[in-house]
C-alpha cells in the first residue's frame, strides 16, 4: 500500500513539473507569437492599430530609418525607398528598395508582407495605398517644432517596439545637447543666414521655414527677419548675401545631396562672396546634405546637425 501511495505521489509530482514547464514554455511562446496590437495616433492624426513589436517593417523615410537604428531595431527593416543611403545609414544599403520616396512600388511592398509600414514627408502621399496593404503610420516632421517632432516619433516607435525607456534616453540626450547649444548661440547674439545651393542658384531660409531650426531650435538670430517662408526657400542673389552680410553663413548643398553635377565647391571663389564678413572671418560653414536634406527627423541626423552648428560657435 505504501509503495502504491509513493508511486502515485511521484507520478503526480512529475506530471505537475511537466505541466509547469509546458505552461512556462507556452507563456514565453505567447510573448513572441501572440497577436498583440496597440492603437497609436501618428503625427498626421491617424488612429492606427499596429502590431506590437513588429518583426518586418517597411520604412519609407530616412529619418525614421535613423530612429529605428538609434532604438536598436534596424534589423527589422525589410524595405526602404532610398537607393542612395546617407553615410550614417550605410547599414541599410543592402536592404531591398521599393521604388522611391515619391513613387513607392506597391507590388514590391505587398509581396514582402510587412507587419508595419512607416511613411513620412516625401512618401506620405502614398499613405492610403500602403494602408490597404498593412498597418501604416505617418511620422512626418513639423519643421517649426523640430525636436518635439523627433521626441513624439521616438515615443511612438518606443511604444510600438516596447522600447519606451530607450526612446526616453535618446530624447534626454538630445535635449541636453540642444540646451547647451542654444545657450552658446544666444550668448554672442550672432546673426546668421541659412542658404541652400541648388544647381548654381541660392535660396534663403528664415525662422519658421523648412531649415528654420538654425534660428528656431539652435538659437541664432536671423540676419533678415523678412525672408519668405517657403519649402523651397526664398530665391536670392550673391548681392543679397553681401547686403545682409551675416556673422555666420550656413550653406546646404542640395545638388551634392541628390548627386547633381554642379556643386557649391566654388562658392567661396565668387568675388562678391569674398567681400562678405563671413568669408573674411572664415565663418562659412558647409552642412552635411545627407543629414540636413535627406534624413530630416532622425535622432542621429539631429546630433550631426548640432555638432556642425556647434563648430560655428567655436569661431
Amino acid at each position: 500500500m505504501k509503495k502504491i501511495v509513493t508511486r502515485f505521489i511521484l507520478t503526480f509530482m512529475v506530471g505537475l513539473l511537466a505541466a509547469c514547464r509546458s505552461l512556462e514554455a507556452g507563456s514565453i511562446e505567447n510573448d513572441v507569437t501572440e497577436d498583440q496590437t496597440v492603437t497609436i495616433e501618428d503625427s498626421a492624426g491617424n488612429s492606427v492599430e499596429v502590431p506590437l513589436n513588429p518583426q518586418k517593417v517597411a520604412v519609407y523615410d530616412n529619418g525614421q530609418l535613423d530612429n529605428l537604428k538609434s532604438l536598436g531595431v534596424g534589423d527589422r527593416v525589410i524595405l526602404t525607398a532610398s537607393p542612395n543611403m546617407p553615410a550614417h545609414l550605410s547599414e541599410f544599403e543592402e536592404v531591398d528598395t521599393a521604388g522611391s520616396f515619391f513613387e513607392i512600388d506597391l507590388e514590391v511592398t505587398n509581396a514582402m508582407e510587412p507587419d508595419l509600414i512607416i511613411v513620412a514627408g516625401r512618401s506620405s502621399s502614398a499613405y492610403e495605398d500602403l494602408a490597404a496593404i498593412a498597418p501604416t503610420i505617418d511620422l512626418s516632421m513639423d519643421s517649426q517644432a523640430y525636436l518635439d517632432s523627433i521626441k513624439g516619433n521616438l515615443e511612438t516607435l518606443g511604444t510600438i517596439f516596447q522600447l519606451e525607456t530607450k526612446a526616453e534616453e535618446i530624447v534626454e540626450e538630445l535635449e541636453s545637447d540642444l540646451n547647451h547649444l542654444v545657450t552658446e548661440a544666444q550668448a554672442p547674439e550672432k546673426e546668421a543666414l541659412m542658404l541652400m545651393f541648388n544647381e548654381g542658384s541660392l535660396s534663403a531660409y528664415g525662422p519658421g521655414s523648412r531649415f528654420g531650426l538654425i534660428y528656431d531650435a539652435f538659437g541664432f538670430t536671423s540676419v533678415d527677419e523678412d525672408i519668405d517662408v517657403s519649402n523651397h526657400g526664398m530665391e536670392v542673389s550673391y548681392e543679397y548675401v553681401l547686403a545682409q552680410n551675416p556673422d555666420v553663413l550656413f550653406l546646404l548643398d542640395r545638388t551634392a545631396a541628390i548627386g547633381g553635377e554642379v556643386t557649391s565647391k566654388d562658392f567661396e571663389q565668387n568675388a562678391i562672396i569674398q567681400e562678405t564678413q563671413s568669408y573674411k572671418d572664415r565663418t562659412i560653414f558647409y552642412l552635411t546634405p545627407s543629414a540636413w536634406y535627406l534624413s530630416e527627423g532622425g535622432a542621429e541626423a539631429f546630433q550631426i546637425m548640432m555638432n556642425e552648428v556647434n563648430e560655428a560657435l567655436k569661431n
